[in-house]
């Protein structure tokens, strides 16, 4: 598998794509030394939910990430002072090392009540 992810990985670029990994645990990714090194040095684009779990060890997170401490502070301040009136998360997208932000993501009201 992490042959696989290697080669998707290096190719999908060649032609201008992108390649997408989703997980719930960052240790998915951190336990292959080859699928860390090939998702984390080829992805401009992170997207990260509440990390809070997350806290106590955030700092292997962020050497592996490469993060600012200016990112860290983003990430760990996700959910933190949501409205209470209001329907969303938060969730931080960070853009090639340029560019990083916590961005509210809300559903109206009817979809709220009809999810699962």
């Amino acid at each position: 598998m992490a042959s696989y992810i290697k080669y998707l990985f290096k190719t999908v670029r060649k032609f201008y794509g992108e390649a997408v990994v989703v997980t719930q645990e960052v240790d998915d990714i951190i336990s292959s030394p080859v699928v860390k090194e090939t998702i984390i040095n080829n992805s401009d684009c992170k997207i990260l939910l509440d990390q809070r779990k997350y806290q106590n060890k955030f700092d292997q997170i962020q050497n592996l990430l490469g993060l600012t401490d200016k990112e860290r502070s983003q990430i760990l301040s996700i959910n933190l002072a949501n409205a209470a009136n209001r329907l969303y998360k938060e969730v931080w997208i960070g853009l090639g090392g340029t560019q990083s932000a916590v961005y509210a993501t809300e559903v109206s009201g009817e979809e709220y009540l009809v999810r699962p």
